[in-house]
């Protein structure tokens, strides 16, 4: 889909925004339209895997290729994921949907809502997002646990 990665919330967001200007716009449910009613192998989208997503959809589709649902396992990954979501919603709750706990999936959603208006919203926050790249995600370390601990008290068996 793209020639890089994104490296930065604001580069998440731009790529999403790319993609949905691509391959199209779905406000859901769901990350991508799997266009069901399309069976033929001529089918462009069938064809490509390229589907219309919404805006978490083409959140994933910039990090990963693909609006599909795939676990997210690189730590790395996961945190841009979180940091591009967390920044877009900041972002509506300041210019738009206010005292929302989850403020993109009810915007998003919203009668009358267009592509264009969810490319023009997810730039906008672009521009405000994080330039630069997202910290290395570390993994807690692994505490090894003595299994033949003793135990403080004797256990009573019935």
């Amino acid at each position: 889909m793209t020639d890089h990665l994104p490296h930065s919330p604001a580069d998440a967001l731009r790529t999403a925004a790319d993609y949905l200007r691509r391959h199209g716009w779905h406000p859901g449910p769901g990350l991508y339209d799997p266009h069901h009613g399309c069976t033929h192998g001529g089918c462009r989208v069938v064809r490509s895997g390229m589907y219309p997503a919404s805006v978490y959809g083409a959140i994933r589709a910039a990090l990963l290729g693909r609006p599909r649902w795939f676990a997210i396992t690189d730590p790395t990954t996961a945190e841009m994921y979180t940091a591009a979501v967390d920044h877009l919603t900041r972002h509506l709750r300041t210019r738009t949907v206010v005292d929302l706990h989850a403020a993109i999936l009810p915007w998003e959603r919203a009668a009358g809502r267009t592509r264009q208006q969810v490319m023009t919203v997810l730039l906008s926050a672009a521009g405000t997002a994080p330039a630069t790249p997202a910290p290395v995600a570390r993994l807690a370390p692994v505490i090894p646990l003595d299994a033949r601990r003793p135990s403080s008290r004797p256990r009573r068996i019935a």
